[in-house]
C-alpha cells in the first residue's frame, strides 16, 4: 500500500506548479484561466439555446395571424355573388316588336337572382396582399373545393430587386465578416441540433399542401403541423378552416421556417465570445509585462544572493538592489539588511577573533616566560613568590577572559533568538531595585505613572547589572548611584548616574569596544566585555547606549543614558 500511496504522491508532484519557472506558473494559470472560462461561455451558450423562446414564439405568432386572417375573410369574404337572369336574355334574343320587349323586359328582368355564399376571391386577395405580401410567412387561401385564391409566394414582391452596393462586395473580403459569418453558422448548426433535438418527437412526414387542406375540410378543425423540407430546415404549417353557419367556405394555411432567425441569441453569444477574446488577450498581454516585471528582480535577487554566498568580489562590487514598494521591494530590502547584518557579523566576528587572540595572548606569554625561569631555577625564593603571585593573577585573568568571551558569545546569539515582550518600566525598575543587596544606594526618579516599553527582560536586567556594576567599580564606598526617567520625543531616556570620577568624552565610543578598560587598579576582574555587550543588547531593542554628560546636582560621574521607543499602551 505505501508503494502505491508513494507513487500517487510521485504523480502528482509531476504536475505541482513549483517544479515550473514563475514564468510558465504564469502562462499556466491563465491557460487554465482560460479553459475554465471557455467551459463557462460554452454553458452559458447552451443555456441560452435551451432557453430560447423564439421558436415558441413564432408557432404562437402564426396561431395569432392565422385567427385574424380566419375572422376577418368568415366576415367580410364570404359574399352571394348576383348571377345572370336567363329569362331576361332569352326575352331580348326573341323577335318581338320594340313595345312588347319593353313591357316584357320590365318583367322579366325586375327579378335579381343571388348565388349562395360563397368566398369571394377578388376580396381575399386583396386582403392578402395588402396585409401579408412582404411578411415572413407564406400565406394561402383555398375555397372549399381545394382551389387555391391566394398565394403570397407567387405573388410580385417589390422587395424582390434589391440594390447591392459595392461597398457591400467590398465586406465579404473582410476578415472581421468572415470570422463573424464562420461563427454564425457553427452556432446555428449547433443551435439546430438541439432545436431538432427538442421537437423531434413533432416531426411528421409532410405530403402537400392539398392533403391537409382536405384533412382541415374533412375534420372542421385547426391543424398544426411541424416537419423538415429538403434543406433540413424546421417548418411549420397551420390550417384553419373558415366556418360560416357550420359550413365550410375555404381554408387559410401558412407555413413558416422557424429555425431561420437566430439573430437575437447569435448576437448576445457573439458579443460574449469577443468579450471573451478580448478579456484573455488582455490578460495574456498583462501577465507578459506582470511575468517581466516580477521574475527579472527576483532573477536579479537571486543573482545578488549568489555572488553573497560566493563571496565573488563581495566588497568590491557595488550590489543594485530593486527599489520598489511592493513586496519584491520588501524582499530586495530585507536581503540588503540580512546582508549587511551577515556582513557585520563576519567583520565582527574576523575583529572579535583577533581581539580574543590578542587579550588571551598577554596573559600566555607571560605565563611561558614564568613558566621558563622557574624551570631555570635561577631565581631568588622571593622572586618564584612573586613570580608564581603573577602567574595566579594571569590565570584569573585568562579565566575572566574565557567566561566573559563565552558569555559574549551567547548573549550575540541570544539577542537574535530570543523574543521581546511589552513591559512597564517604572515599576519594573523598582522590581529590580528590591532585588539588590545595594538597592539603599539607588535613588529613582520619574515623572510618569506608567511607561511602556518593548525588551527581552533578561537581557534589560543584564545591562542594568552591567552599568550598576561599572558605577560602584568607580565609585568609593557608600557612594549613590541616581536614575532618571523621562520621556522625549516619543522616546523612554534612562540616565544612570554615579558619583565617581567620571570618564572623559573623549572617550565616549572607545569605552563601547570589545576589551577596552580603564581600570589600572581592578583591571584583572573586568575583561573589558560589559559596556560592549550592553550596547549590542540596547540596539536589538531598537535603542541606544551612549555615555553622556551629566547634568545632575551631586552626581559628578560617568553618566549613561539609555533611549528606547515608547509602546502605545491601547496596542498593548
Amino acid at each position: 500500500m505505501d508503494p502505491a500511496i508513494h507513487g500517487v504522491n510521485s504523480f502528482i508532484k509531476k504536475f505541482n506548479l513549483s517544479n515550473y519557472s514563475l514564468t510558465s506558473q504564469i502562462l499556466i494559470i491563465n491557460l487554465l484561466t482560460a479553459i475554465i472560462g471557455l467551459f463557462f461561455l460554452i454553458i452559458f451558450n447552451f443555456y441560452l439555446i435551451y432557453n430560447d423562446q423564439s421558436i415558441d414564439g413564432q408557432i404562437n405568432d402564426n396561431k395569432k395571424t392565422i385567427i385574424q386572417i380566419t375572422d376577418y375573410l368568415e366576415k367580410g369574404a364570404i359574399l352571394r355573388v348576383r348571377l345572370f337572369n336567363e329569362a331576361c336574355e332569352e326575352s331580348i334574343n326573341k323577335n318581338l316588336n320594340l313595345e312588347n320587349q319593353k313591357k316584357y323586359d320590365n318583367k322579366k328582368c325586375e327579378d335579381v337572382i343571388l348565388s349562395e355564399p360563397q368566398l369571394d376571391p377578388t376580396i381575399t386577395q386583396k386582403y392578402i396582399e395588402q396585409n401579408y405580401l412582404h411578411k415572413n410567412i407564406a400565406v394561402k387561401i383555398f375555397n372549399n373545393t381545394s382551389i387555391k385564391y391566394a398565394d403570397t409566394l407567387e405573388m410580385y414582391k417589390s422587395s424582390d430587386v434589391v440594390e447591392i452596393e459595392i461597398e457591400n462586395i467590398k465586406e465579404q473580403n473582410n476578415y472581421y465578416i468572415l470570422y463573424k459569418n464562420l461563427y454564425l453558422d457553427l452556432f446555428k448548426t449547433i443551435q439546430d441540433f438541439f432545436i431538432k433535438r427538442k421537437l423531434k418527437s413533432y416531426f411528421i412526414n409532410y405530403k402537400d399542401d392539398l392533403f391537409v387542406v382536405k384533412e382541415t375540410i374533412e375534420k372542421e378543425l385547426r391543424l398544426t403541423e411541424l416537419y423538415l423540407d429538403s434543406e433540413n430546415n424546421i417548418n411549420q404549417i397551420i390550417s384553419n378552416p373558415i366556418l360560416k353557419n357550420n359550413s365550410v367556405y375555404g381554408v387559410v394555411l401558412i407555413s413558416s421556417i422557424l429555425n431561420q432567425n437566430v439573430n437575437q441569441i447569435f448576437n448576445t453569444s457573439f458579443n460574449l465570445i469577443n468579450l471573451y477574446f478580448v478579456i484573455i488577450f488582455i490578460m495574456f498581454l498583462s501577465s507578459v509585462f506582470f511575468s517581466r516585471s516580477l521574475v527579472s528582480p527576483i532573477k536579479l535577487l537571486s543573482r545578488i544572493t549568489r555572488f553573497e554566498r560566493e563571496k565573488i568580489n563581495r566588497r568590491n562590487y557595488n550590489f543594485i538592489y530593486p527599489k520598489r514598494k511592493d513586496e519584491i521591494g520588501i524582499l530586495g530590502k530585507d536581503i540588503f539588511s540580512m546582508s549587511q547584518d551577515l556582513k557585520k557579523r563576519i567583520d565582527d566576528l574576523e575583529n572579535f577573533a583577533g581581539d580574543v587572540s590578542h587579550e588571551l595572548k598577554n596573559p600566555l606569554s607571560s605565563l611561558k616566560s614564568s613558566s621558563e625561569l622557574l624551570i631555570q631555577n635561577k631565581i631568588t625564593e622571593n622572586n618564584k613568590h612573586l613570580l608564581i603571585k603573577n602567574m595566579i593573577k594571569d590565570i584569573e585573568r585568562m579565566n575572566i577572559l574565557i567566561s566573559d568571551i563565552s558569555n559574549y558569545t551567547l548573549t550575540q546569539v541570544e539577542i537574535s533568538e530570543e523574543a521581546l515582550e511589552k513591559i512597564e518600566l517604572i515599576n519594573f525598575l523598582y522590581e529590580f531595585k528590591n532585588s539588590l543587596s545595594s538597592r539603599n544606594l539607588i535613588q529613582i526618579i520619574n515623572d510618569e505613572k506608567e511607561i511602556y516599553i518593548k525588551v527581552n527582560k533578561n537581557k534589560f536586567i543584564r545591562v542594568l547589572h552591567n552599568l550598576l556594576d561599572n558605577a560602584f567599580s568607580l565609585t568609593n564606598l557608600n557612594s549613590r548611584v541616581l536614575m532618571n526617567i523621562t520621556i522625549k520625543h516619543n522616546e523612554c531616556l534612562i540616565h544612570i548616574v554615579d558619583q565617581g570620577p567620571g570618564i572623559s568624552l573623549e572617550y565616549n565610543e572607545k569605552i563601547f569596544e570589545r576589551f577596552y578598560t580603564d581600570r589600572d587598579k581592578h583591571k584583572n576582574k573586568h575583561s573589558g566585555l560589559g559596556l560592549c555587550i550592553s550596547r549590542n543588547i540596547i540596539d536589538s531593542f531598537d535603542g541606544n547606549l551612549k555615555l553622556i554628560k551629566s547634568t545632575y546636582s551631586g552626581f559628578d560621574g560617568a553618566c549613561f543614558e539609555i533611549k528606547l521607543p515608547l509602546k502605545d499602551l491601547k496596542k498593548i
